[in-house]
Parts: structure tokens; sequence; C-alpha cells
């Protein structure tokens, strides 16, 4: 097995499996084993779970980048495009089953109180997120959608605390009906209230 792609298994499996099961609740040698990889190999590549873990969310991070660009930063109106991410995000989570959720959502709950390094790259993740949703906000905000004085930094805090909240409960339900609540119903209540006034 050529040592990129022993990396790149091992980064994915990581993925799914602290999706899952958070930082605590899984092992360096559960993760091995699911990946078919020894366990020396591990230490070929990351000097901790820690460090690993560094990884897994950069990798994470570059997998959203062209859905973000596609939806995020696509053609047509700005909240028809956010809507539509948020659907887009609803039905990568159906399909997702026990790996469905926000890779960011999880660590944060399960390891960031434990590690500086994941905390602030946990911090960085949130702030790119944030930049992207001011900067379509921004658009809708240009192109009359939104009030002219709406504070587009705090609605696109709260649409992405609103939604982590959403993952969270969803997570304990075992249902996607949180999910599917915040889009329909939670995400257009916080866009009526920033809307112009008739």
């Amino acid at each position: 097995m050529a040592r990129r792609d022993t990396r790149e298994i091992l980064v994915n499996e990581g993925m799914t499996a602290f999706m899952a099961k958070g930082y605590e609740g899984i092992g360096i040698q559960q993760i091995l084993a699911a990946a078919g990889v020894p366990k020396g190999s591990f230490y070929n590549f990351f000097d901790s779970k820690e460090g690993f873990a560094l990884e897994v969310l950069d990798a994470y991070a570059r997998r959203y980048i062209e859905f973000v660009a596609e939806y995020l930063h696509g053609d047509g109106p700005p909240l028809d495009r956010l809507r539509a991410y948020f659907s887009a995000l609803e039905d990568e989570i159906c399909r997702a089953g026990d790996a469905a959720g926000c890779l960011y959502g999880v660590l944060s709950q399960t390891s960031a109180p434990h590690s500086d390094a994941l905390r602030e790259r946990l911090k960085e993740a949130f702030a790119s997120w944030h930049k992207n949703l001011v900067r379509l906000l921004s658009d809708a905000r240009e192109q009359g959608e939104l009030a002219q004085n709406a504070d587009i930094a705090a609605l696109s805090d709260a649409i992405i605390d609103s939604y982590e909240g959403a993952l969270l409960r969803m997570r304990a339900e075992g249902s996607t009906v949180p999910v599917r609540r915040y889009r329909n119903v939670t995400l257009e209540a916080l866009l009526v209230a920033a809307a112009p006034q008739k």
C-alpha cells in the first residue's frame, strides 16, 4: 500500500470515526482496525491522536471548499443559494447514517475542552464559515433581500449557532427531524426577522 494511500485511508476513516463517536469515544486502535492498517503505521504519519485529529479537520475543511463555492458563491439570488446550501447539507446528512452531522460541532463538544490546538483550529473553521455567510448575506442586503440595517455579522452567527443546535438535537434523538425543522422554520424565521419592512 502506497504511503499517501495509507495516510488518506487513515484520515478518511478518522473522519468517519470522529463523526460517529466523537474525539473521546474512539481510540486509535479502533480506527486502525477499521482501516485495516497496522498500528506501527499510524506513528509513521502522525505523532499523536491530537495531531491526527488536526489533520482530519484540515481534510474535512478541504472537502467542503467546492461545496461552499457551489452553493454560497454560485449564481442566483443569495437567499435562494443559502436555502439550497442547507437543503444540500440535509440531503448529505440523510445519506450519512451514524456519521451524520458536522465535524466542527462534534469535535467542539468532545475535544476542545482538552486541547488548545484543536480549539484554535475549530475557532478558525467557524470563523471561515462565518466569513462565507457574511459575504452571501451582504450580497442579499445589497440586492434588497435583507433590510439595509440588518446586522449581517449577528445574523451569520445566529444561522451557525442554531444549525449546530439542530445537529446536536438530531444526534440526541437519532432523527433528522430537527435538521428539517431548522431549514423550514428556524432559518426562515431568522431571515424574516432581517427582511425589509413592508
